[in-house]
């Protein structure tokens, strides 16, 4: 109690007073150090200090629990993840993957100066195509090869990937012959030896189709339109229309016309300087005779007079 009557807080209701002290804050007798009043015993202090030391190490107790307690929040955070959010996490990275353009598509695209969106589009295709990965791109990389226009070339085939019908197919060396006798592009290369390798005589085929490529001025283009019937099944007939200009046929007649009006010209220089050396003097003509022809005769034959001053041949001397 203190002295303004308020009840001492080591005497409040439910407060266990500290050991050696009585009810009213009054140290007790028992342990009291002898000679010197109300000074606590050794026994005291020593189970002060025990207090206190327990006291220390609840509080560290305490600290060490609530950080269990955060690190367990935080595991039970990452547990409790709804299995949408792990959906999420999962279409994220699998978009992230799928966003990085492979260094093969990157390469073929950089060589053949393909622009932004046709490149993604052939990687999309070629990530789907992970069996024959290797051998497509090697595909593409001899399709698009010499092409005029390789970006319409390959819009092509990666319509023909989307459709299930790319085929790896390459020219061989009949129609690589073929290509480079008529120059045609790289599309009409490709396509022909697709449709060819499905006909039954490939031989034939090419014969019968070079026939037609002999007589057009645009063999390419002529390709294009003849792979209809190729597909078709259809056969290839002889052709029943002329050399245009500018085709390989006509290219070929010039070459031979000129070649014979040449040899036409040499011929007929040939004959004129024959007839020249070989044929005598016509009549009342003067031949000039040469320093090593013999003396000059007196007058005509049989005669002594000097009336007739033409020289006379080798023939006329020599009869």
């Amino acid at each position: 109690m203190l002295p303004n009557g308020a009840p001492s807080a080591l005497s409040a209701p439910g407060m266990v007073p500290p050991m050696g002290m009585t009810g009213g804050g009054m140290l007790m007798q028992t342990g009291v150090m002898p000679g010197v009043p109300g000074m606590a015993g050794p026994g005291q202090m020593q189970a002060m200090l025990m207090y206190q030391q327990m006291m220390q190490q609840q509080a560290l107790q305490q600290q060490a629990l609530q950080q269990q307690m955060l690190q367990s929040q935080q595991v039970q955070q990452q547990q409790g993840m709804s299995p949408s959010q792990f959906t999420l996490q999962a279409q994220a990275y699998e978009e992230s993957a799928q966003s990085r353009i492979d260094t093969e598509v990157q390469e073929l695209a950089h060589n053949f100066k393909l622009d932004e969106r046709i490149t993604k589009d052939l990687d999309v295709q070629m990530k789907l195509r992970k069996a024959t990965f290797e051998d497509d791109m090697k595909a593409l990389w001899e399709i698009l090869d010499g092409a005029r226009n390789p970006a319409g070339l390959l819009r092509v085939k990666i319509r023909e990937m989307e459709e299930g019908i790319f085929r790896q197919a390459t020219p061989d060396r009949d129609i690589e012959e073929m290509a480079k006798k008529f120059n045609l592009d790289a599309q009409a290369v490709a396509k022909l030896a697709e449709v060819l390798n499905r006909r039954e005589d490939k031989k034939k085929d090419i014969r019968q189709v070079s026939k037609h490529l002999e007589l057009s001025n645009k063999p390419s283009s002529l390709v294009m339109l003849m792979l209809k019937d190729l597909r078709a099944g259809h056969t290839v007939k002889d052709p029943e229309f002329p050399a245009a200009v500018g085709s390989y046929a006509h290219k070929r007649g010039l070459k031979q016309r000129t070649g014979r009006s040449r040899s036409r010209e040499r011929d007929k220089k040939r004959r004129a300087s024959s007839d020249s050396s070989s044929s005598p003097p016509r009549a009342g003509a003067t031949v000039s005779r040469s320093s090593g022809a013999g003396p000059k005769p007196g007058g005509a034959r049989g005669g002594g007079g000097g009336g007739d001053s033409r020289p006379m041949t080798l023939l006329e001397r020599f009869g």
